[in-house]
């Protein structure tokens, strides 16, 4: 029987270290590797700007002096190279890089493949220095996470402390981007890690820190924008500022919205999907014939734009072609983030306000300059839907402290307009529509995956609905029920009985002689669908106060019950099965005796790609267990356009061609399904 060598979690506690200084001085290493990540990210986009055109910035007035036919062919040649190298190497690359972070912390304990490190950085570098319209934060928190990521999964970290160290990579890449510690803290806090307790907080904090103190070593303290300090001219300016928060609001809503269609669009089109992306950059080329403002991270374009040299027109139609050209590079399989233009968004909306308003009211309203650096924020927090990051980052690019007032006001009106339209932001839309629901916590993304019909109970106290009141009395005296069903003479769901209904009657004749049917006691409830999943089961337990609810069927006949403690105790058996089988699975990664851990008795737990005879059939009806001695512990989902999705799969659960299963069982019975 082969012999592996049991690895043991990393630990400096044979040092003297405590398990929080552990993770603290892990967290000073993430920021230090995320700090040269960061740095080595910004160096080659312009390099590879300097290849493509000659000059390491994309100033529009210098791309408008470019032949038109370039600014049309770079960017189809970028994603050219982008899309195979995405599809063929890592396609969790594609897209902003946010999503496939907070993904992975959710569903998969904060594992990334380490191939993600080296395809982000390349992708997202060719698809913003070709003038691809997209920026570079998100790489590079996808980049700062994957390092950390890979960090943990060397050192085998548990779970809790992977979350954190991956938090960390995320808040030293958007520090060392920004040259912002405290904006990197506050985004890994509000977005990655959703934990503001001190053991995640001091970790993230000194990661953040030290990748910063990295970037101003070799690039000293420079602000991405160096701008005057703008003020109010009056507190009547807030109703202004007002204004700009309702318009901002709706913009980013709209900027989510069109991200997705152009998403779904190219989806929909017929041809490779390593094609795509030169497709994108095809449409993105046309574009920068006329507007080149477009191409790349856009933070040129907006320097400019502080310099009063873009036209009230021009701002009011960028606004609307750089969520297209974004919504096309993104949504065409292009690499690169959401985060800066969002601001470029933002900037064009507030300076375009800002000229209005100085036309209209001149003495009472400040720079045009001031609306465009509230603006660039409120578009930020109504995209992202994370108010206090928006705040800092603006703050800290900046150095503009003198607008906080109206800037605070205006992000926060924005994000509640945002979220009036829908709860999802532009990163968790994307989870949201493969099930992930990501601002309702992980317990219920656990609880999805598990149907009502896998813990129904028959054990409940149900009555027809043309008993007498005395045969009813009997029953809730008997059967020491909270809740009685009433059914019909076809077993149908009519409703609910609570026992506390019954219980100022049921000992006083004199009240009970007023109740003359059953239906008298009956009251509408809800009812639980036999193929709903606990997510919505425990909704409903908290709507009702219920603590069991009937389970019926497409025809609204009782079927059974579950009540709620069954539901608390699926859930524990769910985290600590989940937990299992994904550090199983990270174990397995880190092996190379083809990809198998040997359990002892011949016992293995290996990944295996679902062979064809098993596609379009559930695995209660292949019966793994029964029939070949092999058990499910885990199935990497496919998902359209190559994506993966790790579920807990039910009995029901139908397999797909190029599903992955992670499954245990003796090395022969796997063999024998390998190689039937």
């Amino acid at each position: 029987m082969p012999h592996t060598r049991h690895k043991k979690h990393f630990s400096l506690e044979k040092l003297g270290f405590s398990p929080a200084a552990e993770t603290t001085v892990l967290a000073a290493v993430i920021g230090v590797l995320g700090g040269f990540g960061a740095l080595f990210f910004k160096k080659l986009i312009f390099f590879l700007q300097y290849l493509w055109w000659h000059t390491p910035n994309m100033y529009p007035e210098f791309l408008l002096t470019v032949p038109w036919w370039q600014r049309v062919f770079i960017p189809i040649i970028g994603g050219f190279i982008v899309g195979p190298l995405i599809y063929f190497l890592a396609r969790e690359a594609k897209g902003p890089g946010v999503p496939e972070v907070m993904s992975a912390v959710i569903t998969n304990n904060s594992i990334i493949r380490p191939a993600v490190v080296l395809v982000k950085t390349l992708a997202s570098a060719i698809s913003i220095s070709s003038g691809g319209s997209v920026g570079r934060e998100g790489p590079i928190v996808q980049i700062g996470a994957a390092i950390a990521s890979t960090t943990g999964q060397i050192l085998r970290l548990r779970p809790v402390q992977m979350k954190t160290i991956v938090g960390c990579g995320v808040a030293a890449g958007i520090s060392a981007t920004f040259n912002a510690p405290i904006a990197g803290t506050l985004f890994a806090l509000e977005l990655i890690v959703t934990d503001f307790g001190l053991t995640s907080f001091t970790p993230i904090i000194v990661a953040a820190v030290t990748s910063t103190a990295i970037i101003r070593h070799f690039q000293g303290n420079i602000l991405e924008f160096t701008l005057p300090q703008f003020k109010m001219v009056s507190l009547w300016e807030l109703f202004i500022y007002l204004l700009l928060g309702l318009m901002a609001g709706v913009v980013g809503y709209l900027f989510t919205r069109f991200l997705y269609i152009a998403e779904d669009f190219f989806r929909s089109i017929k041809i490779p999907e390593w094609l795509k992306p030169s497709l994108g950059g095809l449409v993105v080329g046309i574009i920068a014939i006329s507007f080149p403002h477009i191409m790349g991270v856009g933070y040129d374009t907006i320097e400019v734009l502080f310099a009063g040299k873009i036209s009230l027109v021009v701002m009011i139609l960028l606004v609307f072609i750089k969520i297209f050209a974004t919504s096309i590079t993104i949504g065409s399989g292009g690499s690169g983030g959401v985060f800066a233009p969002s601001l470029f968004v933002g900037a064009m909306l507030g300076g375009a306000f800002g000229t209005i308003v100085n036309m209209f009211f001149p003495h009472m309203t400040g720079a045009v300059g001031a609306y465009a650096l509230v603006g660039m924020a409120a578009v930020n927090s109504a995209c992202t839907l994370a108010p206090l990051s928006a705040i800092i980052v603006l703050v800290e690019l900046t150095n503009n402290y003198s607008i906080i007032l109206p800037l605070m006001f205006t992000v926060v009106i924005a994000s509640f307009v945002s979220r009036k339209f829908s709860p999802d932001s532009i990163y968790t839309t994307k989870l949201a529509r493969r099930g992930i629901r990501v601002h309702m916590g992980e317990d219920l993304n656990i609880l999805r995956s598990v149907a009502v019909k896998d813990i129904l109970r028959h054990d409940e106290s149900a009555v027809n609905e043309s008993a007498s009141v005395g045969e009813l009395m009997d029953l809730a005296l008997k059967k020491h029920r909270n809740v009685i069903f009433v059914i019909d003479d076809r077993g149908k769901y009519k409703g609910s009985i609570l026992l506390q209904q019954l219980k100022h009657v049921i000992f006083n004749l004199d009240l009970l002689s007023h109740y003359n049917s059953i239906n008298d006691f009956v009251e509408e409830s809800p009812s639980l669908n036999i193929q709903q999943t606990l997510d919505h089961a425990l909704t409903v337990f908290g709507d009702t106060g219920y603590d069991r609810l009937p389970v019926i069927d497409d025809m609204r006949v009782l079927r059974g019950s579950i009540i709620i403690s069954d539901v608390i105790r699926q859930y524990n058996i769910e985290v600590n099965n989940r937990n299992i089988t994904v550090e199983l699975g990270a174990v397995i990664h880190s092996k190379e005796d083809a990809q198998r851990l040997h359990l002892g008795d011949k016992t293995i737990v290996t990944e295996i790609i679902v062979p064809d005879f098993f596609v379009n059939r559930s695995i209660k009806d292949i019966g793994l267990r029964k029939n070949y001695g092999v058990s499910i512990f885990l199935i990497k989902e496919a998902i359209e356009g190559g994506d993966q999705k790790v579920i807990m799969p039910g009995s029901s659960y139908v397999l797909r061609k190029g599903d992955i299963m992670l499954v245990s069982g003796k090395e022969e019975d796997v063999d024998r399904i390998i190689t039937h």
